[in-house]
């Protein structure tokens, strides 16, 4: 009876170690991950702010890989977010930065922007967000600013959410819950009203 215990004992703190051990590395992975999307962000942001105009930034691997364009910066100031604005929400420009929905408005424009970005990176500090902050599109025309009106969670099926309203907005999309490990199953979503037309000069 005894030796049946130990041996029950023995498997039990195996388990737990190994299971502490996975534990352990899925957190180092996902540090090193938000540490090297942070690095690039910094200098892809640093490179965007030196130039008057948006170009084209390497990224990416081996020959015949697309580059995503550099566009412009989005910021919240009141959270401590920059992050690189790329055309296109493609994998690679999310890798890289916050990506522009295709087919959304363009920052300023009449309709409804829709910028996505990862929730393990980029737009990690979105969980911070609240009603009533600055949010900064920064391109070549200049500074456009939004206020952040409301935000929801949703499921991914709900592309209503980037449906245009009666007031040019912004909609900012990323993956939630925030703490989720593996493909997380809902969207967590940011709205901001357009404060101003005319942008700020940059």
């Amino acid at each position: 009876m005894q030796a049946s215990k130990n041996t029950w004992t023995s498997r039990t703190e195996r388990l737990l170690w190994a299971a502490g051990t996975f534990g352990l590395c899925l957190c180092l992975l996902t540090w090193s991950k938000i540490v090297f999307a942070r690095r690039s962000a910094t200098e892809i942001v640093a490179q965007s702010k030196s130039s008057s105009a948006p170009k084209e930034t390497p990224v990416g691997a081996g020959p015949g890989s697309e580059t995503p364009a550099v566009v412009g910066r989005v910021e919240i100031p009141a959270i401590g977010m920059v992050t690189p604005l790329l055309a296109g929400d493609d994998s690679m420009s999310l890798t890289q930065g916050a990506g522009h929905v295709p087919g959304t408005a363009l920052p300023g424009g009449l309709g409804t922007v829709g910028i996505a970005g990862h929730r393990d990176t980029h737009f990690r500090l979105l969980r911070n967000v609240k009603v009533g902050m600055d949010v900064r599109i920064v391109e070549k025309s200049g500074t456009y600013h939004y206020r952040v009106t409301s935000s929801e969670i949703v499921t991914p099926d709900q592309v209503s959410v980037l449906d245009i309203v009666s007031e040019p907005g912004l909609v900012l999309i990323t993956c939630y819950p925030f703490h989720y490990i593996g493909t997380a199953p809902k969207r967590f979503v940011v709205h901001a009203a357009l404060v101003s037309a005319a942008p700020d000069e940059s």
